[in-house]
């Protein structure tokens, strides 16, 4: 039923909860990242998680997912925070805050951060689980956002543990702890940073779930082979970068035509790829399969009094084709360059 002991006393043994939905019993830890390449899903893995852990079920049914997780939200018994480069100790655990005193001055008063807010809560409130999912926590600067909180994060530092560790915050002088019942979920996008790159005294806090792409989550649309189209695309990115900068399964999952996959790839797939590779349009091409399918090139001229001999390189005009042949997801499959309409006339006089 997603409810929790009280808190627990120091001689006994710590418990972690058992959430099971209708597949499998989960153990969930209280710290956990989930990370993976853009677009495998890990922010509706934290709304499942997020159900799991409050309920003890979660729907098969995503939509139901959604709805109780916007529910949960409502209770105020989840928050959601994104960090990112200027997100702080004041926004996250507490900071000082101006406060009219109803003349013409002011003073600087305490005030809660949503850690210490949500943590409060779950603490008045032992039976019940809470949970504060943090969204891209490798884009914070996590010394700068947790300071002294960062030693409370861990399970056997909770309240009612072994090790329980309370600190004083700087600014209110008052104790503070994290209770046995607050979950934290944290979401990580390895193409902004590999793990290995990631603070340390949060690798050693938290337990990482890898999501990686799932090609068995799509089908065939209109004669493509999506599952193969993304395995290939992937296989490729691996070999040239590493298995953090791949293509997630979601991207494609929307697609119900082959105008949609046109569409997903046009304007959401090529551009990361050029991003990945700092718009070596040659690499880009090479993951695609090569040749124009996807993506053309024309030569540029070089400006007066320079020639190739200046430069060292030919320059070129890279675009993405507005329109795809039809034969352009074999090809990518296949690695085979479409041949130019010159080609084409050759092959057909050959084959007369």
């Amino acid at each position: 039923n997603g409810r929790t002991p009280k808190v627990q006393e120091a001689n006994e043994s710590p418990k972690r909860v058992q959430m099971d939905d209708d597949v499998s019993i989960n153990t969930f830890s209280l710290n956990t990242i989930l990370y993976g390449p853009p677009g495998t899903g890990k922010t509706y893995t934290t709304f499942r998680h997020s159900v799991k852990i409050c309920d003890g079920i979660a729907s098969r049914d995503e939509k139901a997912v959604r709805d109780r997780y916007r529910q949960l939200v409502k209770e105020r018994r989840v928050e959601f925070v994104t960090f990112h480069q200027s997100y702080g100790y004041e926004e996250f655990v507490e900071g000082l805050r101006p406060e009219t005193d109803g003349g013409a001055g002011f003073e600087l008063k305490p005030r809660d951060g949503i850690l210490k807010r949500i943590a409060d809560r779950a603490r008045k409130d032992l039976d019940r689980n809470y949970v504060l999912v943090i969204d891209e926590i490798n884009r914070g600067n996590i010394s700068k956002v947790f300071g002294e909180a960062i030693t409370l994060v861990e399970e056997d530092k909770r309240e009612g543990k072994p090790n329980k560790i309370p600190v004083t915050l700087p600014y209110s002088g008052m104790p503070f702890t994290l209770p046995p019942n607050l979950y934290i979920l944290g979401t990580m996008n390895t193409a902004d940073r590999s793990i290995a790159l990631l603070d340390t005294a949060l690798r050693r806090r938290f337990e990482f779930e890898e999501l990686p792409p799932s090609s068995k989550e799509l089908s065939i649309v209109d004669g493509i082979a999506l599952p193969k189209v993304l395995d290939t695309m992937n296989e490729r990115l691996e070999w040239f970068l590493s298995r953090d900068h791949l293509i997630g399964h979601a991207w494609l999952m929307e697609a119900r035509s082959k105008d949609d996959v046109n569409r997903i790839m046009r304007h959401k797939i090529i551009p990361m790829l050029a991003e990945y590779f700092h718009d070596d349009w040659n690499r880009v091409r090479a993951v695609l399969g090569g040749g124009d399918s996807f993506v053309e090139r024309e030569k540029l001229g070089a400006p007066p009094e320079l020639d190739n001999t200046d430069t060292g390189e030919d320059r070129y005009r890279w675009t993405i084709r507005k329109e795809f042949p039809n034969d352009a997801y074999a090809r990518l499959i296949a690695g085979k360059a479409r041949q130019t309409e010159a080609q084409d006339d050759v092959a057909e006089d050959d084959n007369a």
